[in-house]
């Protein structure tokens, strides 16, 4: 699989990063926010989602194809 934006739980924290990258602005408690900053994200830039669950492995993963009314400038 390609890009693709990752939610998981580091250190009792919820986070977004592009994979293999520095983990996006912003922490969660709970993974329900996390997520769905996660899929906005992956929304607006075209890219898989993966959820991971807090012991690191893969809940659930989503392609969001990119939409040109969502692209930013």
């Amino acid at each position: 699989m390609g890009e693709a934006i990752e939610t998981y739980c580091e250190d009792g924290e919820w986070r977004n990063r592009m994979r293999g990258r520095e983990p996006l602005p912003g922490t969660y408690g709970g993974q329900a926010a996390a997520v769905e900053v996660g899929r906005d994200e992956a929304r607006i830039r075209g890219v898989a989602h993966v959820i991971r669950r807090i012991d690191g492995t893969v809940a659930e993963r989503n392609r969001y194809p990119r939409r040109s009314g969502e692209i930013p400038g």
